[in-house]
């Protein structure tokens, strides 16, 4: 019994050391005491979701949108073989060359892109730039399968492209209307950015009739939805989840997303597909007139409210527009009840419309409203679009004169100087030969030019033109109709 209780004491001692050493361990300067602490965490949020009905509904609303537009967007890569130039070998300068330069290195290079399905059949609309220069595409959808994809047709012009795959179970996205586009509308881009496939991104439409790209024509959406490289291709949605848009630029100084996105409108998406698939290329419109920018001095000239709209200078024999009554002079302000801002918008509101088509077409003519119908008809092939954009300005030099037109030589326009000068024989007027830098005419005119009219008055030889210069005003400006080099065009002479 002795020898349990002194068993017994020695594990008690035992014990109390064990305990005095970890309490004097745990007392030492920098060591952490080990507590057990009270954690609670909250079993509901203290927000009264009542009161934010409208944000639930809202978040209900993005993600059933997210859920019916994703599986309607592709990936797409595709491979191109591009030309690697060798390094210099030390060797070949004792040995000569090794690799001849005519079989340069090959080497494969991908890109990403985007894509979205139009069609039941598995047409797919993306960007002309994604295509451009491949020899192999590949596009994933989101389910994760996988296609070869053939290129049905592009346009550089606007930068659209179709390509088709062969799957089935695909589901098309509508295209929507981009006339109903409004500034402030919410709307959803989807892609593959950075090769992040199914990426969803939401903002608002910033602005309209963007001109985005120095080589385009198109008037694009603004939207500071985010948008980067990959988006390219992929379709910008609305609420509804129709397709408003093509994603194709963004404005970076870093490469990325800074807030400032351009997407194809829908319209012009819709009309280019449907062209390219039944066409294999895209059919573009024509009226046949020739047209230059209003400017203010011309919209005083017209007596028009604004420098809005679309100076008519020629009108092509033959075309819709001269059948419909379209005249040199005119000022289309209108197509269709869509304002005409610009020659810009002119000619897309033209290329855009159905081959066929009847539009309704506003335009001013010596101060008043017009209304006129010219049917649509399939742009030549052999015709480019172009529009004049040369801004006239005054020459600094020089010091007043008597009349607009001192300092300058004019002489009847034989059919000897007609041949000489290459002038189209439905131009009629009197010929420049020499121009005083100093006069008020050496702003606009310069020899070789033919001035057909002044003041809305014909001047078909020297003497009805110097009939006429007679009769001005110096003090006031002169519109002059005139051509030049093949192209008709309205300026303005200013008094010096």
């Amino acid at each position: 019994m002795k020898s349990f209780l002194k068993f017994l004491v020695f594990v008690l001692l035992l014990a109390l050391a064990i305990s005095l050493i970890y309490v004097w361990q745990g007392k030492q300067p920098g060591q952490a005491q080990v507590r057990v602490e009270k954690f609670t965490p909250a079993d509901k949020s203290t927000l009264d979701l009542n009161s934010v009905d409208v944000l639930q509904r809202l978040d209900e609303e993005y993600t059933k949108v997210a859920d019916a537009v994703v599986p309607s967007v592709v990936s797409i890569t595709t491979t191109k073989t591009v030309s690697r130039r060798i390094p210099i070998d030390p060797l070949e300068l004792f040995f000569g060359k090794r690799f001849s330069e005519d079989n340069p290195a090959q080497q494969k290079v991908t890109s990403l892109g985007s894509g979205v399905i139009v069609s039941k059949e598995g047409h797919i609309v993306t960007n002309n730039h994604v295509l451009n220069g491949t020899d192999d595409v590949t596009v994933q959808l989101s389910d994760g399968r996988q296609a070869k994809a053939k290129v049905i047709g592009t346009d550089g012009q606007i930068d659209l492209a179709v390509l088709k795959i062969d799957l089935g179970n695909l589901t098309p996205l509508p295209i929507g209307d981009s006339d109903k586009v409004r500034v402030g509308q919410i709307v959803m881009a989807i892609g593959n950015p950075f090769g992040l496939d199914e990426s969803v991104s939401q903002g608002i439409i910033s602005a309209k009739d963007r001109r985005a790209v120095n080589d385009s024509q198109v008037e694009f959406f603004q939207t500071d939805t985010a948008i980067n490289p990959g988006n390219s291709g992929g379709p910008l949605v609305n609420i509804r989840g129709e397709v408003i848009g093509i994603n194709t630029a963004i404005y970076s100084e870093s490469g990325g997303n800074q807030g400032i996105g351009f997407a194809i409108p829908s319209n012009v998406v819709r009309s280019a597909v449907n062209s390219i698939i039944s066409k294999g290329r895209v059919i573009r419109g024509y009226l046949g007139v020739g047209i230059q920018p209003v400017t203010s001095d011309i919209a005083e000239q017209f007596k028009l409210s604004s420098a809005r709209g679309a100076l008519v200078t020629d009108v092509t024999p033959g075309s819709p527009a001269e059948k419909a009554g379209i005249i040199r002079g005119d000022v289309i302000r209108k197509v269709n009840g869509y304002e005409i801002k610009d020659t810009v918008a002119l000619v897309n509101r033209i290329a855009e419309a159905d081959i066929g088509v009847n539009l309704s077409i506003d335009l001013v003519r010596d101060g008043e409203t017009k209304t006129v119908t010219a049917q649509v008809i399939e742009q030549p092939a052999d015709l480019v679009a172009r529009l004049n954009r040369k801004q006239m300005a005054p020459d600094p030099s020089g010091g007043p004169q008597s009349t607009l037109f001192a300092g300058i030589e004019v002489r009847n326009l034989t059919q000897r100087l007609r041949t000489e000068a290459n002038i189209p024989a439905n131009v009629n007027g009197v010929i420049v030969t020499s121009v005083d830098p100093g006069s008020a005419a050496a702003q606009a005119l310069r020899p070789g030019d033919v001035i057909e009219q002044i003041d809305r008055q014909p001047v078909p030889n020297v003497e009805e033109f110097q009939r006429v210069v007679g009769q001005l005003d110096p003090d006031r400006p002169v519109m002059v109709e005139m051509a030049r080099n093949r192209q008709r065009s309205f300026v303005t002479i200013q008094p010096n």
